[in-house]
């Protein structure tokens, strides 16, 4: 699988949360468009984890803010 293809396995999908609330997060396409997600979003705690390579980073030190 390339970089910039990056899609998440249905089954990791399904038990993803957020590392820091334990919420759900929902899928962020990317600019592109299609099926390619640049990030998972967590709305409760307000916090953007990368996907590289569609693998989630699932580190709160790495997230970004999206709450400003």
């Amino acid at each position: 699988m390339s970089q910039s293809h990056q899609t998440i396995e249905p089954w990791l999908r399904g038990i993803i949360r957020c590392p820091q609330c334990k919420g759900e997060v929902t899928d962020v396409p990317a600019a592109s468009g299609g099926t390619e997600v640049a990030e998972l979003r967590c709305d409760t705690c307000h916090l953007a984890y990368p996907v590289e390579g569609g693998v989630p980073v699932l580190l709160v030190d790495l997230a970004r803010r999206t709450d400003s």
